[in-house]
C-alpha cells in the first residue's frame, strides 16, 4: 500500500502544478523583473521606470476585445512614457477580419492603420532577433517628436506585445533592448 500513496501523491502534485499555471494572467515581480507562469517568460523592465500595479486575474478583456490581455506595464515616473506589455490570442475571428496569424501580420495591420502627418512621422517596420533567438517583429514611429515602437513576437497561440515610448532615441533603445533580453524560463 505504501506504493499506491506515493504515486497518488505524485498525480496530486502534477495537477496541482498544471493548474497553477491556468490563466495568461499569472505574473508577478521577482528580482526587479515580471515573471509569467504561464509564457514561461522573464522581462526585466530599464531601471528608468518603475512598474504600475499588476492587473488583477480578471484583467482580461470581455466580448469585442477577448483577445487581448494586459500583462504588465511600467512608466517613467509621472511622465507619458514607458511600456505596456500585452498578450494578443491569436486566430480570433472578429466581425471585420478573420483574426491575426503572426506577429509579422500584426505589425502590418498596424503600420497599415498609421497615416503620416504633422503628428504621425517616421513610420518603419522591421524584424529583430532577441536575446534568445526570439524573433520580434516592430514598428517604429514618432509622435509629435517622441520615439515610439510596438514589438511583438509569439509564443504558443498568443503574442506578447511591448508597446514603447520615450522622451529621446537613447531611452527607446533601453527600452526596446529590454524586449528583446525577454527570457524564455524552462
Amino acid at each position: 500500500m505504501p506504493n499506491l500513496k506515493i504515486v497518488a501523491l505524485f498525480v496530486a502534485a502534477l495537477f496541482t502544478g498544471a493548474a497553477y499555471a491556468a490563466s495568461p494572467t499569472d505574473g508577478h515581480i521577482a528580482n526587479h523583473a515580471y515573471v509569467n507562469s504561464y509564457f514561461h517568460f522573464e522581462y526585466a523592465w530599464p531601471a528608468m521606470l518603475k512598474p504600475d500595479k499588476l492587473p488583477s486575474p480578471e484583467a482580461g478583456a470581455q466580448g469585442a476585445h477577448a483577445y487581448m490581455v494586459p500583462l504588465f506595464s511600467a512608466r517613467q515616473g509621472s511622465q507619458p512614457y514607458g511600456v505596456v506589455v500585452v498578450a494578443e490570442k491569436l486566430h480570433i475571428a472578429g466581425p471585420h477580419s478573420g483574426g491575426i496569424q503572426s506577429s509579422a501580420e500584426f505589425i502590418d495591420r498596424m503600420a497599415g492603420s498609421l497615416r503620416a502627418g504633422p503628428i504621425l512621422a517616421n513610420i518603419s517596420r522591421s524584424q529583430k532577433k532577441g536575446a534568445q533567438g526570439m524573433v520580434f517583429d516592430k514598428l517604429s514611429y514618432t509622435v509629435s517628436g517622441k520615439p515610439a515602437s510596438v514589438m511583438a513576437t509569439q509564443m504558443g497561440d498568443y503574442l506578447i506585445v511591448f508597446k514603447c515610448s520615450a522622451p529621446s532615441a537613447a531611452e527607446i533603445a533601453r527600452l526596446e533592448g529590454s524586449a528583446l533580453a525577454l527570457r524564455r524560463l524552462k
